[in-house]
């Protein structure tokens, strides 16, 4: 795709943080601009300052968790602009939380909820926007947002989301090797954050209450909570990366890293030479 002006694209998770960054920046392109969210009075500051800009956004409130907010989402698009050209699957929770601690300690409800939306909000929305995009027959994108814990090694604390992540980097990688079986126009992107400052670590602010638990970290895991947050706080702006992610658009990348940060670049290498070295024979 070479021409951007005037194409739609959805965001979930626009809100706050990556979502908001990237369509501002898809707006600034001249894109109309759905803008989905959980947070309802958050969704509804962020569509009343970006008309001020005047862009052409409209707002759905959505759960992606559950498949017929997504039905309303894409229904909403296609009565209001005909089409989909871009989806970017960016709602996500989970990372270094008030309740974040071993996955064994984890109560069922925290992988509930965490899979509920890091992974099926994904899987609701391929089953939803494939079939319409498909028929659509145009090029079009989809753009997951995986993280960079999806292809690292997880980290201590973060046993949940790291195994949301890494599902979803598989899930994207099996959508971009089946769509190319039926040479269809659609492009999938897996986008991989690394530290980035937005408000992952307070998602609990969003977590349903049939889904809260008294849950607490283990002591032990405090410090390295600690040392989480310190390093998303002192991460690259959300702005950043909704720029990486436009410039990747044009190009032939699937895997799109944001951010040039050198642990993050270590993670990577440990796991893939660790990976390389138990295969050796």
């Amino acid at each position: 795709m070479e021409e951007f002006k005037d194409k739609i694209a959805i965001v979930t998770g626009a809100a706050s943080g990556i979502g908001r960054a990237i369509a501002e920046k898809f707006s600034q392109e001249g894109m109309k601009v759905v803008i989905s969210d959980i947070e309802k009075e958050a969704l509804s500051q962020t569509e009343e300052e970006l008309k001020q800009k005047g862009f052409d956004i409209i707002t759905v409130l959505a759960d992606v968790s559950k498949i017929e907010d997504v039905k309303n989402l894409a229904q909403k698009t296609i009565d209001q602009f005909g089409v989909v050209h871009i989806l970017i699957n960016n709602a996500g929770v989970g990372f270094a939380g008030k309740m974040t601690t071993t996955v064994w300690e984890s109560p069922l409800s925290e992988w509930q909820w965490i899979l509920g939306v890091n992974l099926w909000g994904i899987i609701n929305a391929i089953h939803i926007f494939i079939p319409i995009m498909l028929k659509q027959d145009i090029e079009c994108y989809i753009i997951n947002n995986c993280s960079v814990a999806g292809i690292i090694s997880p980290q201590p604390g973060a046993g949940i989301y790291s195994t949301t992540k890494h599902a979803a980097i598989a899930l994207t990688e099996s959508l971009q090797s089946d769509l190319s079986r039926f040479n269809s126009k659609i492009k999938v992107l897996a986008l991989c954050p690394g530290f980035i400052n937005t408000g992952i670590t307070n998602s609990e602010r969003n977590q349903p209450e049939e889904l809260k638990d008294d849950q607490t970290t283990n002591p032990k895991l405090e410090q390295t909570i600690k040392y989480y947050k310190k390093i998303i706080a002192d991460g690259i702006s959300p702005e950043e990366v909704a720029k990486e992610l436009f410039e990747s658009l044009t190009s032939k990348k699937f895997y799109i890293s944001t951010d040039s940060h050198q642990l993050v670049k270590g993670f990577v290498k440990n796991r893939m030479d660790g990976i390389l070295k138990d295969f050796q024979k």
